[in-house]
């Protein structure tokens, strides 16, 4: 007895959409989900951060976003990314509006969550990593000890900030909240034209327009160290992999975005404080393997 044609191409189409049902829902988030962040930068008005997060195409949607600690921040979508079965959406926290003055010697702010309004109606504290903003000292007479020369970013991960000193000064350190051990590992780099007698380092400050890491690593540095008036200072960063090279931790990232004030420590010889913060910005560029791993690991979670 032969066997109907017919039966034999609608059960492979029927294995075959059961298939794909399968690969789909393995894609799947259980629920939108934000990326793990590091920020650090200071509390005052004008201020802004970015938040990143997943989303299916289908299903939940994240409509607002609404930060407790924040409860005058405005909230701006930006563009999306697509991915395969998800969305990259991204959301602007502003501090726009009249902030109150706040004492520079309050604790910082510290976030962790935010709440997100889903497309159903119903809401949720989804976990974002670390937020935090630190209130900032008011100086009246506006005085500087920095003059912005320029600066820039590469989407290899590097960057630098360029200044000239406009004061003789003494630059007393580096402080930087990120966690030495986390990954990716940021690496700062200091450039100065008083820092020549360094054992082996050649100065590079005059290619300054150049989006590179130049000078020598800050943990090699011996501060204090004093600055002429009319000199180049340059700080630089760059953000590497951490842990080993093998396939289940190569690209393993602790924060996929971190975005901070790395601040210098200057002071004037009258005993003038004027620390020069300096902007870092790192974003993971995430490839369908990182999103799949993403998906995995929420999908785990009971």
């Amino acid at each position: 007895m032969k066997k109907n044609p017919l039966i034999a191409v609608f059960l492979l189409a029927l294995v075959s959409w059961i298939g794909n049902l399968w690969v789909y829902e393995k894609n799947q988030l259980p629920e939108p989900v934000f990326l793990s962040h590091f920020i650090d930068l200071p509390l005052e008005r004008g201020a802004s951060f970015k938040l990143s997060y997943l989303e299916n195409h289908r299903g939940l949607h994240i409509v607002n976003v609404e930060v407790p600690e924040l409860p005058h921040a405005s909230i701006n979508f930006l563009n999306k990314n697509r991915y395969a079965y998800q969305n990259y959406q991204s959301v602007l926290i502003s501090l726009e509006q009249q902030i109150e003055e706040t004492d520079p010697s309050a604790a910082p702010l510290q976030i962790k969550q935010v709440r997100a309004w889903l497309s159903n109606g119903s809401s949720r504290m989804l976990d974002i990593g670390h937020v935090t903003l630190t209130p900032t000292g008011k100086n009246p007479d506006k005085r500087s000890l920095f003059d912005f020369s320029s600066g820039g970013t590469s989407n290899q991960n590097v960057g630098y900030t360029l200044v000239t000193t406009k004061e003789d000064l003494i630059l007393t350190g580096i402080e930087s909240p990120y966690p030495d051990d986390s990954s990716p590992r940021m690496k700062l780099y200091l450039d100065a034209l008083s820092l020549e007698q360094e054992p082996g380092y050649l100065t590079s400050l005059r290619s300054g327009d150049k989006v590179e890491v130049e000078g020598l690593p800050v943990e090699e540095i011996s501060f204090p160290i004093a600055v002429k008036k009319g000199s180049y200072v340059r700080l630089s960063y760059r953000f590497e992999d951490a842990n080993t090279d093998t396939p289940e931790h190569k690209g393993t990232k602790e924060f996929n975005q971190i975005e901070e004030a790395v601040r210098v420590k200057a002071q004037a010889p009258d005993g003038f404080k004027d620390d020069l913060a300096v902007h870092i910005r790192f974003e993971s560029d995430l490839s369908a393997s990182d999103i799949r791993k993403i998906v995995q690991s929420r999908r785990e979670l009971p």
